[in-house]
């Protein structure tokens, strides 16, 4: 039987493609187009298969964005346009993900499905090859891809164009419109059809992305003429700042300002904020979201001044002992609690788990020479009343210490109320009696009723401290100070590379799992420098998604063998009794960081 890949024209492309295989990889293949030429060789290198298409399939696209939100009426356009005509209209993110697919013609419907070139497949190169999408993407530009053009040979049946779309405002590719037929049958008036519909596609984004500019830039000039003071406009793409939030807030107070937006200016409800700022302004930011029709256009904020630190020399220039970073956010929270306890005021601590809330009031009690008496609440059971005498107890024994009652906000009941008792005696009593600062650590939600009613009237000022993610910035100080810890006298280095993998992890447990991290990789290499493999498994991936306990445990053995076999993909899969093909999409879907070999 004749199939679609033997009709006549296609042969000399059809040997041209066999001696590239055959053969080793050539700087130039004569008769092959150079952007084909050059794509069979990234495919060679990366290693795809030139038989069976193995394209990643992953289920977290996104189907919500500018990009979606504009191409669906184009796209739905152009499918009423080509409706007795055997196309596929498709549309991919920047990552050659496939979040739409388009085709009224069974025939073509039913060839894209054998080879997976549907919604939630990948098609960059490095998954399947030369093909319209990848090729686009790689060489950011308008392709042709026809028949035996095809690196793998389950795709030569196909002819496919595609266009890159580029945002409007920013500047930078955010994926690509790609039109597919039987080979052979459009040629170039196919890659024509598809740069228009891209270019189409940005036009919308433009409208739909001016639209939203609009309804902000409104609302930010009426909230400018309802009253004075601070006001913000932002969204994912602008940022508008008034007169006098330039007058009352220098540059490294905006910068943290806008920071502080970029967590709330998605929610849909109003909010209201408070931000500690490096300057040692305690800000309050009202936001309230802006629409454009039923889109979110982004929101506005107004900020007010709550309060002002009194100092005497610049507060974020304190350096704590025993902690590092030089982050704004990070560097006014650790002078903050420094002024604190300076002026004897009581502090509550919050933020994530394993920030290092406990760590700062340590560092404090440190620089100014106090013990410190840490408390762990979740750890209080049994009789309530002896806990708390013994706390008193310790508290008039020797020097008042510095004390910090972790995790405050797991207190309820008896508890709560024994702790408030004590709090409300030590400031009646002597002071040799009485601690010399008292600080709380809170979690990241809102204390409950009890604790708020209870425990905050006695902690006049709270201070966040920030998440590691948003102070990755501080990892090349981090790093040396945590090795040094668990290093001890060893020579211990971390590599770039190393820690540039580090920079790319979310860091859901903040820095104490970064420290655990770190003691991980100093027990593995005893000496000299730490490398990318001496890291734990999951820190050699990077994936969008938050994997499932099977899917952690399949990494963390992909991730061992590679380890065991010196990053060999292909002994590492015999060892695991995958397929070549296998190992290989799974290091990429797991974003898993290999030794090349």
């Amino acid at each position: 039987m004749t199939t679609r890949g033997d009709r006549p024209g296609a042969q000399p492309m059809r040997r041209l493609r066999e001696m590239f295989l055959s053969s080793a990889p050539l700087p130039e293949v004569p008769g092959v187009r150079d952007v084909i030429s050059a794509s069979w060789r990234r495919a060679l290198a990366n290693r795809v298969d030139s038989e069976a298409p193995d394209p990643v399939f992953v289920t977290d696209r996104d189907e919500e964005s500018l990009l979606v939100h504009s191409a669906t009426p184009v796209l739905a356009n152009l499918s009423e346009e080509m409706a007795n005509h055997p196309v596929a209209i498709l549309l991919t993110d920047a990552d050659g993900l496939v979040v739409s697919r388009l085709s009224t013609d069974r025939a073509l419907t039913s060839g894209l499905d054998t080879i997976s070139l549907a919604p939630g497949y990948s098609y960059a190169e490095e998954s399947v090859g030369t093909n319209g999408i990848g090729t686009a993407l790689e060489c950011q530009k308008s392709v042709l891809v026809s028949g035996f053009e095809h690196f793998n040979g389950r795709l030569t049946e196909f002819e496919c164009a595609g266009a890159p779309i580029i945002h409007p405002i920013r500047g930078h590719l955010v994926g690509v419109l790609d039109l597919t037929s039987w080979a052979e049958t459009s040629g170039p008036l196919l890659l024509t059809l598809a740069r228009t519909t891209a270019k189409r596609i940005e036009e919308a984004m433009l409208a739909s992305t001016g639209a939203r500019e609009l309804s902000l830039f409104r609302e930010y000039l009426a909230s400018c003429q309802r009253g004075s003071g601070a006001i913000l406009a932002v969204n994912q793409d602008v940022v508008m700042v008034n007169s006098h939030a330039e007058e009352l807030y220098d540059v490294t107070d905006r910068a943290a300002l806008i920071t502080h937006t970029a967590d709330l200016v998605g929610s849909t409800k109003p909010v209201t904020v408070v931000a500690d700022l490096p300057s040692g302004v305690v800000a309050r930011l009202e936001y309230r979201p802006v629409y454009s029709g039923s889109t979110l256009a982004g929101g506005v904020f107004r900020v007010k001044n709550q309060a002002h630190t009194r100092r005497g020399a610049r507060r974020s220039e304190v350096q704590l002992p025993g902690v590092a970073g030089n982050n704004p956010q990070w560097r006014q929270a650790c002078a903050t609690a420094d002024t604190s306890f300076a002026e004897r005021n009581w502090l509550a601590l919050s933020g994530e788990s394993g920030v290092g809330k406990a760590a700062i009031a340590q560092a404090v009690a440190l620089r100014h020479g106090r013990r410190a008496l840490v408390v762990d609440c979740q750890a209080v059971a049994g009789d309530h009343e002896e806990w708390a005498e013994d706390l008193a107890d310790d508290v008039a024994r020797g020097e008042p210490p510095v004390v910090v009652i972790r995790r405050a906000d797991a207190l309820t009941g008896d508890a709560l109320q024994r702790l408030t008792s004590l709090l409300t005696s030590w400031q009646g009593a002597p002071p040799e009696r009485t601690p010399a600062w008292v600080v709380i650590t809170l979690g990241e939600e809102p204390a409950g009723s009890d604790v708020q009613g209870c425990l905050m009237p006695f902690f006049a000022h709270t201070v966040e401290v920030p998440p590691l993610r948003h102070r990755l910035d501080d990892l090349p100080h981090l790093v040396p100070h945590l090795l040094a810890r668990h290093a001890t006298s060893r020579p211990l280095t971390m590599s770039d590379a190393c820690l540039r993998q580090l920079m790319r992890l979310p860091w859901a447990g903040n820095v104490r799992r970064l420290d655990q991290v770190v003691a991980e990789a100093a027990r593995r290499r005893r000496s000299g420098t730490i490398e990318i493999p001496d890291l734990p498994a999951e820190c050699r991936t990077f994936t969008r998604r938050q994997l499932t306990k099977l899917e952690a445990i399949e990494r963390d053995a992909i991730v061992h063998s590679l380890a065991a076999n010196r990053g060999n993909k292909e002994r590492a899969a015999a060892e695991l009794g995958m397929s070549r093909a296998t190992i290989y999409r799974k290091i990429r879907a797991f974003g898993i960081v290999a030794e090349h070999t």
